[in-house]
């Protein structure tokens, strides 16, 4: 039998084959012909879309907080250009709306390919059962809706292919390009800096040689102009570095271990319309375990348990401030942390210490932030707490995401509390006939000008009495018999 016979058996041996493996498995060989489903295809996308985000937090951190980038801002302020800020939003608003137009165009079409889908699978659903026999070849009316649907779909998923497609060339361009832009400022930067570095170094480097050349000739020490520039410091650079790195986790001491109790009611019920995460039930159960923690010592609800009361009522006003953040889940967990460490500042041996710092400190000690959230998002969320009350203090290369949350947990923090002043004032008006009663006789139990030793409460000059407001709201406090310290206004 000669070669060419049997090549010519095994093609016609392999057509059986697949012909037999088609009628046995056709949905699966006709799937794998068809190559991805949509569903696959805008699952991949939005993954893609994801890494196109997290490539634009990177970049913008080089725009932001490179030390090429913070000089070459500084050289374009100086020389008025304006450029280097016009640059830096054109990247970000081309980089958004990319993104955004791929967004918009998968939300116009998942529906229509989801119905067609639907409609598909029922139709085939529906041939499956009306089918009598495996070996009914017939052509049905039911058979031409099929076809039609798959067409559609098929002509559907294939655009959807290519508008996907054309977004990743896009995203590759724009990558490429503010890379390039930055590699070129960065490039002019340093090569300014080495300038200015030789020309200095030369400069010394002759005036030492002048300065060697006269003492050798006169014999005796000479001090030149050009001398006293060669024993002048020298100078670095026209920009000075910046001393300000973002903490490590190694620079978190904390080595207090906080007791765990049951969530209290209050905080529970705001929980339950909020994304859940497993730090912020574990930072619900600590402030469970230290349910009689007041929230201050004499402002608002510095009564047992203000603290949990004050965390509820932040709870609740954050929730409609969630869309400001990239991933709600962060807002319970900051929330719940903010004043989480004055159940250590409000106990006797720590009174009075900042309570932001022990409350970083604190969520910094979780192992369930690292396991829930990246390491950017969770050094923003410790950066955040722990400068809630010296934002001066940031340091300048911090993740661009802990000014958003700081935001975050400023803005639901002063609607709790202006709620609860709104609360504290209707309880003070209640008070106000008793006030006017014990005013006047307060008023000799003050320490004024420091009379009677120590700090003085209050101040006579020119017969004029001029009275510290915690010193009189303290001692009307003690005479009301209050335990909940309303606010003081006026």
């Amino acid at each position: 039998m000669r070669d060419s016979d049997l090549a010519i058996g095994g093609l016609v041996l392999l057509g059986i084959v697949g012909a037999l493996v088609y009628f046995l498995f056709p949905k699966f060989i006709t799937e794998v012909l068809r190559g991805p489903s949509y569903a696959a295809i805008i699952k991949n996308q939005q993954n893609e879309i994801a890494a196109f985000n997290h490539e634009t937090e990177i970049i913008g951190s080089y725009l932001q907080d490179s030390w090429t980038m913070k000089a070459y801002r500084k050289l374009d302020a100086v020389i008025g250009r304006g450029g280097y800020e016009d640059w830096a939003r054109k990247v970000k608003t081309e980089r958004n709306e990319a993104a955004r137009e791929m967004m918009a165009y998968v939300d116009r079409e998942r529906p229509g390919l989801e119905r067609l889908a639907q409609s598909l699978e029922l139709k085939l659903s529906l041939r499956d059962k009306t089918k009598r026999s495996f070996f009914d070849l017939a052509k049905s009316p039911l058979d031409a809706e099929i076809e039609v649907l798959q067409a559609d779909l098929d002509r559907k998923t294939i655009e959807l292919s290519q508008f996907f497609n054309r977004f990743s060339e896009k995203r590759r361009v724009l990558n490429q390009k503010a890379l390039t832009e930055w590699f070129k400022r960065s490039l002019f930067v340093g090569l300014l800096t080495a300038g200015i570095l030789v020309v200095v170094c030369g400069v010394s480097v002759a005036a030492r040689n002048s300065s060697g050349a006269k003492l050798s000739a006169d014999k005796k020490p000479v001090t030149t102009s050009l001398g006293f520039v060669a024993a002048a410091p020298r100078q670095v650079g026209l920009i000075k570095p910046v001393e300000s790195p973002t903490l490590t986790d190694l620079e978190f001491h904390f080595t207090f271990q906080p007791k765990a109790g049951p969530i209290s009611d209050s905080i529970s019920s705001v929980l339950d319309e909020l994304p859940k995460t497993n730090t912020a039930l574990k930072l619900a159960s600590i402030l469970g375990g230290y349910p009689e923690t007041p929230a201050s010592r004499s402002h608002h609800l510095n009564e047992s348990g203000g603290l949990i009361v004050h965390t509820a009522k932040v709870l609740k006003h954050s929730e409609p401030l969630l869309p400001t953040l990239p991933d709600p889940k962060i807002g319970p967990v900051v929330i719940l942390a903010h004043d989480i460490g004055k159940i250590l500042t409000l106990s006797n041996d720590r009174e009075g210490q900042p309570h932001d710092i022990p409350s970083a400190d604190l969520v910094a000690s979780l192992p369930e932030l690292r396991e829930e959230f990246d390491e950017i998002t969770a050094r923003s969320m410790i950066l955040a707490i722990r400068h809630q009350h010296s934002k001066a203090e940031i340091p300048l290369n911090a993740p661009l995401l802990t000014e958003t949350v700081l935001q975050f947990v400023k803005k639901a923090d002063l609607s709790a509390s202006a709620e609860e002043s709104r609360e504290a004032a209707e309880k003070m008006r209640e008070l106000v006939p008793k006030i006017l009663e014990l005013f006047p006789y307060i008023v000799p139990e003050l320490n004024v000008n420091g009379c009677m030793g120590g700090k003085a409460e209050g101040y006579l000059c020119d017969g004029y009495l001029y009275l510290l407001k915690e010193s009189v709201k303290e001692k009307l406090l003690r005479s009301l018999k209050v335990q909940n310290a309303p606010v003081f206004k006026g």
